[in-house]
């Protein structure tokens, strides 16, 4: 079962082939003055260009291509664009047959017929409508274990890969029917380029991804179990990984027991020389709960990293309000780890250069912003890395919260089975000097992000200072 996020988004490229689109097709038919007799046909038509559009951009957005992660700020927002974009191009689909089926009524029986195989009778248009109903019956399939029937993530995952025969089927409909995309040379380019990128970009998350991806062979350091969470560390067994702290990487497992299909998680800890890392892993579900099998020295295969979430924070431009929701926690612990230990890092003569290129925080140069963080849980027992983050006090150069309090920053163990919701009041009358001046992090449950966000908003931080990291895959 797919969640959406709520937080905005930016559809503005996709916008703009949808609209590029729909202009081709339309100057086509002024310039070839070659227009319906039947009007049902124009919403028709129109629907299944546009959902052919939004199609082509979910093949091509789930690629995790570089690129496309830094145009759209971050794969989370690549995922929750690729989502929506899914939902929206079945709905819009389902208007093509319907009122391709118009001109039926009021004869019930002949409308019901449109939306179900014809005798082909050698008849190419009917094969191309029959292939139409083939890939929409597949894809409502499809949609329907996505959206609304909970399935272990593995199998969700199996079923998902199917979207690709979806598309092949899709192409040769467009083919068989030889109407307007075949028919007009501007448009015929236009959409067969969009296929062939959207062709392309499954061939390769499907059969490339593993071989030419980011992929680092690593493997487990040691494990500390703590309820739930399983906190992972894990070293390079040849190539380094370089990341940042609140990154996040694809985890691949080959054991026996354990599901092998690929799964983000969060690095929970900052960047170091040698590359270790460490996972907060919540055993949640079918997959989370068959890591438990791993042991010390197993090896896995990462891919990534990926995220941008920690960038406004390393720029050290603002000071900083962290809310960690949850297992949504793990992003902001490599962050809070860098903000309190700046007896760590290397004078600018003794780092290297491309050090102090990527890793700026790693450099005694960079002055880290004030940090007040909101760890949130509805019991106690569900706080996991709560004493992980108050060892970073203990451990950094403050040796306790009265030093880390008088430098500025700030930790909190928000419960809200005592506390009630989380508000951005209560937030604000708890952070020395207030919110407004501040970037505010959010990652946690979509309701809590969401809302808070509304709050964060009326009380005049701008949409700007709000950054959010958003992953919610499934459940």
């Amino acid at each position: 079962m797919l969640t959406t996020s709520k937080t905005h988004q930016n559809f503005r490229p996709v916008l703009l082939t949808v609209c590029i689109t729909i202009i081709l097709w339309v100057g086509s038919k002024w310039y070839f003055q070659d227009w319906f007799e039947n009007p049902w046909k124009y919403p028709a038509k129109a629907s299944s260009l546009i959902a052919t559009v939004l199609m082509c951009w979910c093949i091509v957005l789930s690629t995790r291509l570089r690129w496309i992660e830094d145009y759209f700020g971050g794969l989370d927002k690549v995922y929750q664009i690729h989502k929506r974009l899914g939902k929206w191009s079945f709905y819009v689909i389902l208007a093509h047959p319907v009122f391709l089926a118009f001109d039926r009524l009021p004869d019930l029986l002949g409308f019901l017929r449109r939306f179900w195989f014809l005798p082909s009778e050698g008849d190419r248009y009917i094969v191309g409508h029959n292939l139409g109903v083939a890939a929409l019956l597949l894809m409502a399939a499809l949609v329907t274990v996505t959206l609304w029937v909970r399935i272990p993530y593995h199998r969700w995952k199996k079923t998902h890969e199917w979207f690709g025969f979806v598309l092949l089927v899709i192409i040769v409909h467009i083919v068989s029917v030889d109407r307007d995309v075949s028919s007009y040379p501007a448009l015929g380019i236009w959409v067969y380029g969009l296929l062939a990128v959207a062709s392309a970009s499954f061939v390769y998350i499907r059969f490339l991804y593993r071989f030419w991806g980011p992929r680092f062979p690593y493997r487990v350091a040691g494990i500390d179990r703590q309820g739930e969470i399983l906190e992972i560390t894990f070293e390079p067994e040849e190539k380094k990984m370089d990341f940042r702290p609140s990154q996040f990487v694809y985890l691949v497992v080959n054991k026996e027991g354990i599901t092998p299909e690929p799964h983000p998680y969060s690095i929970a800890c900052g960047y170091n020389l040698e590359s270790r890392f460490k996972l907060g892993i919540k055993k949640s579900g079918d997959h989370t709960r068959t890591l438990d099998l791993l042991e010390k020295g197993d090896s896995v295969t990462v891919y990534g990293p990926y995220g941008h979430f920690s960038d406004r924070f390393l720029s050290a431009e603002r000071d900083c309000v962290f809310i960690g929701g949850g297992i949504g926690i793990t992003p902001f612990i490599g962050m809070w780890h860098i903000a309190l230990h700046s007896e760590e890092r290397l004078s600018p003569a003794e780092a290297p250069q491309w050090l102090e290129r990527l890793h700026p925080e790693s450099i005694t140069s960079w002055k880290s912003p004030r940090v007040a963080l909101f760890y949130v849980c509805i019991t106690h027992d569900q706080a996991s890395f709560d004493n992980d983050i108050r060892n970073e006090v203990i451990l950094s150069k403050f040796k306790g919260f009265k030093s880390l309090e008088d430098r500025g920053h700030h930790y909190e163990l928000y419960l809200s089975s005592r506390q009630g919701l989380i508000s951005a009041n209560y937030i604000d009358s708890r952070v020395d000097g207030g919110i407004r001046e501040r970037n505010i992090f959010l990652c946690g449950p979509s309701p809590m992000v969401g809302a808070l966000i509304k709050q964060f908003q009326a009380l005049g931080v701008p949409k700007g200072q709000i950054i959010t990291e958003d992953f919610n895959l499934l459940y």
